[in-house]
């Protein structure tokens, strides 16, 4: 999996996408675009068209949901049926909400496990988790059940850009078993087994609530108590494993 934290270059065809497009397995990919999240799919669509065809890619087909009855259909199988990967585009994640348990879900959790390329940007990035960041700011922050397709994450984008730690603090003490991971803009982690790499051009924030203590409030507008928080810093190069909880800087990317 590749989740991108929004803005990724799409300018040169570089980069995440530039990655994205070699797992999928390059000039021979054929790539499915989830537009549901976004207002403007024909824009959204002409704009990936081009980018992934500047890659060598050939094959870009849309899959339009706009409702769970859609996600439910046939129709949207057989727009999988042959996919190498599958990208998420951004717009608004509250959308996504009608693919949250339906059968296209439950195909793309099977697909995956059998080796389908699976990428999200910007609010197809944080639907991908377990729980999904729907709005909000500081610690007035508002989630709902994401596709569930990185179960063990808890997913922020824009997150240097829009200062969006504090956002994903408030998210994490909701479900302290979760990993929340704030990743910034033309930054993305590649995700396989139990562990990730960083990639692009920013950061990504690792927030580890696990062993903390949390005291929720007891009027709504006081703030949250949290001790105990552990932060990761990881710019491109560096690895996470999200079964021990531990960061790492790959050795293809040490300094001697």
């Amino acid at each position: 999996m590749l989740i991108i934290g929004g803005a990724e270059d799409r300018c040169c065809g570089s980069g995440v996408l530039e990655r994205f497009v070699a797992d999928c397995g390059g000039a021979k990919a054929r790539i499915v675009l989830v537009t549901t999240a976004t207002g403007a799919p024909t824009q959204v669509l002409a704009e990936y068209e081009q980018v992934f065809g500047k890659l060598g890619v050939r094959h870009v087909r849309e899959l339009a949901i706009s409702g769970r009855s859609d996600a439910d259909s046939t129709a949207a199988m057989r727009v999988l049926n042959g996919a190498t990967g599958v990208f998420f585009s951004g717009g608004d994640q509250s959308r996504l909400q009608a693919l949250v348990g339906s059968k296209l879900n439950d195909d793309l959790r099977k697909r995956l496990a059998d080796g389908l390329v699976i990428a999200g940007t910007s609010a197809g990035a944080t639907a991908l988790g377990r729980t999904m960041i729907l709005g909000g700011d500081g610690a007035d922050v508002s989630t709902g059940p994401g596709l569930g397709l990185m179960p063990n994450l808890l997913i922020d984008m824009h997150f240097g850009e829009r200062g969006r730690l504090p956002r994903l603090l408030s998210a994490v003490t909701l479900d302290p078993d979760r990993l929340g991971v704030g990743i910034d803009e033309n930054t993305a982690i590649c995700v396989s087994d139990d562990s990730f790499e960083v990639l692009g051009s920013g950061t990504v924030s690792v927030v580890d609530a696990k062993a903390a203590t949390v005291v929720h409030p007891a009027v709504p507008d006081d703030p949250i108590t949290l001790f105990g928080v552990r932060l990761h810093l990881l710019p491109a190069g560096c690895v996470f494993d999200t079964g021990s909880r531990t960061p790492a800087i790959s050795p293809a990317h040490a300094r001697y």
